[in-house]
């Protein structure tokens, strides 16, 4: 099995049955969701969360909406 979701620079900080968290080069930390079916193990696009920089927020796009939580 290969995954590939790292990019030049990146470095993987955990790895489990059910995600994998990448530091990227800039800092940031994305959170990538693993999902097991019929096919076998994939990765959850749609689920992906990066953790970045921020004064305590939370945004989430909807389409073209961006929401901010604070």
């Amino acid at each position: 099995m290969y995954i590939g979701v790292m990019k030049k620079g990146d470095s993987v900080i955990c790895v489990n049955s059910d995600m994998i968290a990448i530091r990227r080069t800039n800092g940031e930390v994305d959170v990538i969701p693993l999902l097991k079916d019929e096919s076998g193990l994939r990765v959850d696009t749609e689920g992906i969360v990066t953790i970045g920089y921020g004064n305590n927020t939370i945004q989430e796009t909807i389409g073209d909406v961006t929401v901010t939580k604070f």
